[in-house]
């Protein structure tokens, strides 16, 4: 018998397993230099990351509210940020704009995992439609986990517990032996809410992302997704 046969990790895709920068921060920032050229670099810098990833896996309208911030700390006016706006839109009508990038190292600590006798299970805010993409851009990362559950698979997506519940159901695994992986928040109160270990993934905004993990005190909290398997016996073993 495998030493973690009978475990599980559920893990967030955008920010754990693929870049956010990628498919969000750098389209959006695109969009916004379509509109104004000489935009405040600095207050771009220090605020888009942080709005976008504090709004994450929330509502339209919060994302909306969002983006308008970002669009006056940037010093744009209201005209500009509807144009703003207009230009994600049209975006989001190919996709290729929003990159799917996966992090140096995630297919093989996913294969580790599995070799060490893991459950895996995918859950994430985003849609079916995007999880054809990865599986047709990278079916090797696709092809490792047992199940994935998308926005589409619930009525409520994180911070509400439904998508872990119906992985753990699915999985057949007790709540004690499952952790859940995620960059944000939401995922950290999702695993809280759904009586499962939590571990925060710093990923690519650190200066950012750490405050706001903290404060919804994750069981453990590491730089990246590949370091997982270091800390596993931390985590399930350790009080």
């Amino acid at each position: 018998m495998k030493k973690w046969e009978g475990y599980a990790i559920l893990c967030d895709m955008d920010g754990v397993i693929i870049s956010i920068k990628e498919r969000w921060i750098n389209p959006f920032e695109k969009a916004l230099r379509k509109v104004k050229e000489d935009i405040d670099e600095h207050a771009l810098r220090e605020q888009a990351p942080s709005l976008l990833l504090t709004h994450g896996g929330r509502s339209k309208k919060i994302w909306l509210r969002a983006i308008f911030k970002v669009c006056g700390y940037a010093g744009l006016s209201k005209f500009q940020s509807f144009r703003v706006l207009i230009n994600v839109g049209l975006m989001l009508l190919k996709p290729k704009n929003f990159k799917i990038v996966p992090f140096d190292g995630v297919e093989e600590t996913l294969e580790k995992l599995k070799g060490l006798g893991f459950k895996l299970a995918l859950v994430t805010t985003a849609s079916n439609f995007t999880i054809r993409r990865l599986k047709k851009l990278y079916p090797e990362i696709h092809s490792k986990y047992d199940f994935i559950f998308t926005r589409n698979d619930v009525k409520f997506t994180k911070p509400f517990p439904d998508q872990l519940n119906l992985a753990i159901e699915k999985l057949n695994v007790d709540r004690d032996k499952c952790v859940m992986i995620g960059d944000l928040m939401t995922d950290i109160l999702a695993g809280k809410n759904a009586g499962v270990k939590t571990v925060a993934i710093l990923s690519e905004y650190p200066f950012i992302t750490e405050a706001l993990l903290s404060s919804v005190e994750p069981d453990h909290m590491i730089e990246s997704f590949s370091l997982l398997p270091e800390y596993l016996d931390d985590i399930f073993t350790n009080k």
